[in-house]
């Protein structure tokens, strides 16, 4: 995808009314991980966990707040985006 791409897309998504901030900055992320070619790496709770040295209960808080993004598999399966992760660990960004 190319700059300009992502450019009409950022443009059309600020001028749509029924489209929430929070989806918004959602889709902007997603759009930025295909731009920079990697693939999702899903994993488990306690692998994010492990990669950040915090408990799982962290990981769901930092879902809950935005920082990280879960992947539900199914109702009860729920994975993260392993390089969602590293990207957050990398930030030093802490709740």
């Amino acid at each position: 995808m190319k700059q300009m791409t992502l450019d009409l897309i950022t443009n059309v998504l600020s001028t749509d009314d029924t489209v929430s901030q929070d989806e918004f900055a959602d889709i902007l992320k997603q759009l930025k991980v295909v731009m920079r070619g990697k693939k999702p790496r899903p994993g488990t709770i306690k692998q994010a966990a492990e990669l950040l040295d915090v408990q799982p209960i962290t990981i769901r808080r930092y879902a809950k707040a935005g920082l990280l993004h879960p992947i539900r598999i199914t109702a009860r399966k729920i994975r993260y985006d392993l390089n969602e992760v590293e990207e957050l660990a990398t930030s030093g960004i802490r709740q």
